[in-house]
């Protein structure tokens, strides 16, 4: 009996043993094996200026675990960052970001870390079925774009004279374009279900953070059906002098039903006690894109 544990043992521990053997044959060698920081980095670098970006990650991480101090693992790191930028690793990218601005708050750098944060952000939902559908980013979650707002504010404020500070003032009026069309959106969803109270303060919610953009106009004629529906013709009335003081095209008039009506000379904008829909001028694009009956 015991002869046959120990056989057992011995056969366990041969076959263990081999495939440790195996494992260690089959195992890839490591080229940076006797390599500096700087050679490291520099193979790193080259990878990332021919665009191959896998193996400048492997090169940029195996660098850092290395040499943790100095000036190439700190380069490495924003390197390490805008590799996973463009290999679409955007929460790889951020973290990154995150742990640069955090060792480094005072580097002379550092913009460029909140700018690649900002655009991993604002690039994060991206993908080739939204670009195919052209999906509208104002009609899904845009926690992201006000993340990345939040990033371009900080560098247009922090570093106005930086080379990111440009770009940075352009993406911002988009963004904000798209978050006001985002509650413009939730607001006319509102409306439609007669939810009007709950439209009316995602309108000024909207025009309070978000005014000057093109969806202001729209907001204030949602504005004005609502309270038209819950029969505030006070409040509907001031809210038509607001829309016409700043778009002077549009006429205000008051129906026999006591309701207030603004209108354009071109085309009208009827404001009855029932909710009417807002007309939609989309492309014709947009009737075969599935993403637009969501």
């Amino acid at each position: 009996m015991k002869a046959k544990i120990l056989l057992i043992n011995l056969v366990l521990m041969t076959l263990l043993s081999s495939c440790s053997y195996w494992t260690n044959v089959l195992k890839e060698a490591d080229p940076t094996v006797g390599m500096s920081a700087a050679e490291i980095y520099t193979q790193g670098k080259e990878f990332l200026d021919v665009e191959d970006y896998p193996n400048s990650i492997k090169y940029f991480d195996i660098l850092e675990a290395r040499y943790p101090f100095g000036k190439y693992s700190t380069q490495a790191m924003l390197d390490l960052a805008y590799a996973a930028y463009q290999s679409n690793l955007k929460d790889e990218a951020i973290v990154n970001c995150d742990r640069f601005i955090r060792l480094y708050p005072n580097h002379p750098n550092v913009s460029y870390a909140y700018y690649l944060r900002a655009l991993s952000n604002f690039d994060k939902d991206r993908n080739f079925i939204t670009e195919i559908f052209a999906q509208d980013p104002s009609k899904y979650d845009v926690t992201k774009l006000k993340q990345s707002f939040d990033d371009f504010t900080v560098v247009v404020n922090k570093f106005p004279k930086s080379k990111y500070a440009k770009d940075s003032r352009n993406r911002l009026i988009y963004i904000k374009n798209m978050i006001a069309k985002n509650e413009l959106y939730i607001a006319k969803y509102y409306s439609k279900r007669s939810a009007h109270v709950a439209a009316i303060e995602r309108v000024k919610y909207m025009l309070k953070n978000y005014s000057g953009t093109p969806s202001s106009e729209e907001g204030l004629l949602v504005m004005i059906n609502s309270y038209n529906n819950l029969k505030m013709k006070d409040l509907a009335y001031d809210t038509s002098r607001v829309l016409k003081e700043n778009y002077p095209e549009y006429t205000i008039s008051e129906t026999k039903n006591n309701y207030i009506k603004v209108y354009k000379k071109i085309e009208s904008f009827d404001m009855d006690a029932k909710d009417k829909p807002i007309k939609d001028n989309g492309s014709w694009f947009s009737y075969f894109n599935i993403f637009n009956y969501f």
